[in-house]
């Protein structure tokens, strides 16, 4: 266990506590496994805990040491939300029963913790996910110091988009943030924990209070430079620079209506008038993608644009490798992990100031919207594709910034690196306060 003495250079022994941890899941899910394999590959004794959902594919992504995950079974609770939420109209949201599922995970995850805690000899437990500030965390009371983060939320749809989040949603989730506000030290371990990582001050802002950790900045994305910067991008402008073939643009993410994959089929539609370019539209949700496909038959751009539906990351990586541009028009992302991927991969970026793409992107590796409205961020994209498209040299240009940024700021051994010192500082406080 746990031990504050002589610990800057000592092989740490941590625990990745998550509900679930997925490649191929979307969202935070991939969060759990970058930071379990980058601690083994920094040398450090991980393990990690889970839910069971995804046990087959863990089993083999990671080879020999899926030994080191333990898993927590789903209860009959589970079982009803996932019945509901296949139930679920789209407007709500595509998986609103997820934090009630979380929470329902660590309700049979905390016995379990503090056993393999003492078993295993755990210097830090650190618990990744959820990444928003104001879901409770039910690890009390552990026998080792409890990291919490990166978080990332406080977020609000921007004015001329609340239309999107119906009214009784909305009261809801403002019902909910006060009951997490109001709930006792001993029942939120948000309010025990060692430390607390965030992303940025909304983030703090909206921790709960009582909060008595020390907090550290860092947004919770990260890339892999092996994965999304296998070439670095050349000083020299050449054949990507030439305006005689089309201009290639690349849409990534779960088909939600927020991230405004039908506002950029419309940008497109009248950036074809001017400049010859292809959308690419990497993603599914549901009968999302058969309503975007309908929507491009609408507007005759059949000939524009591609659906290819969900991608491994790999695939994913190859996509983006032979694209020029990624347009992200998302207005309600606290992350927006593919325009880091987007950046690392040498690719200018189309985004929306508002969220994760407002804390990453600056005028030397992107271009950010202001979300007013449907109709002027539709012709804010247009214009941007439009103006890319003609001027192929500053999107080369931005595309080496971004992938400098990238590698220089994101990459996951870098941030493996700043959660070691984290853990570190974790147990010097959990050894004062004993």
């Amino acid at each position: 266990m746990f031990n504050g003495c002589g610990m800057s250079d000592k092989r740490l022994s941590i625990l990745v506590v998550a509900a679930n941890a997925s490649t191929r899941w979307a969202g935070e899910a991939i969060l759990p496994l970058h930071i379990f394999r980058g601690l083994l590959q920094a040398g450090h004794d991980a393990w990690m805990c889970v839910g069971n959902e995804t046990k087959p594919e863990l089993d083999e992504l990671l080879g020999p040491n899926a030994r080191r995950v333990s898993y927590v079974e789903d209860s009959q609770m589970h079982s009803a939300f996932r019945w509901i939420q296949d139930r679920t109209p789209l407007w709500m949201g595509s998986n609103p029963l997820y934090y009630p599922q979380v929470l329902a995970t660590q309700l049979r995850q905390r016995d379990a913790v503090v056993q393999l805690v003492k078993k295993l000899s755990i210097d830090v437990v650190h618990q990744p996910t959820p990444i928003s500030p104001r879901v409770p965390s039910l690890l009390v009371g552990l026998p080792a110091p409890l990291v919490i983060g990166p978080m990332n939320g406080g977020m609000e749809y921007p004015a001329g988009f609340r239309y999107l989040q119906p009214q009784g949603v909305r009261r809801v989730k403002k019902f909910a943030r006060g009951l997490a506000n109001a709930l006792p030290r001993l029942v939120d371990a948000k309010r025990q924990a060692a430390c607390l990582i965030v992303g940025n001050q909304r983030t703090e802002d909206a921790l709960p209070s009582g909060a008595r950790g020390r907090i550290f900045r860092m947004i919770e994305n990260g890339v892999i430079p092996d994965l999304w910067a296998r070439e670095r991008v050349a000083e020299e402008i050449g054949e990507s620079a030439a305006v005689d073939r089309a201009f290639e643009i690349i849409f990534i993410g779960r088909l939600e209506r927020w991230k405004g994959a039908e506002w950029l089929i419309d940008a497109v539609a009248g950036a074809c008038r001017q400049v010859e370019c292809r959308l690419k539209i990497i993603g599914d949700l549901r009968g999302e993608r058969q309503r975007l496909a309908e929507r491009v038959s609408e507007l005759g751009i059949e000939s524009c644009v591609e659906f290819f539906g969900w991608q491994s990351q790999e695939r994913c990586a190859e996509l983006l490798s032979k694209s020029d541009v990624l347009v992200l028009p998302s207005i309600f992302d606290p992350g927006a992990t593919v325009v880091l991927e987007a950046m690392a991969s040498g690719k200018a970026v189309i985004a929306v100031k508002w969220g994760g793409p407002a804390d990453i992107l600056d005028p030397s590796c992107g271009i950010l919207i202001e979300p007013l409205d449907p109709p002027n961020l539709v012709a804010d994209l247009e214009q941007a594709i439009v103006s890319l498209a003609k001027d192929r040299k500053r999107c080369a240009s931005m595309g080496r910034a971004g992938q400098a940024k990238a590698l220089a700021e994101y990459t996951w051994p870098k941030k493996i690196e700043r959660f070691v010192e984290i853990y570190r500082e974790a147990i010097r406080r959990r050894a004062v306060t004993q």
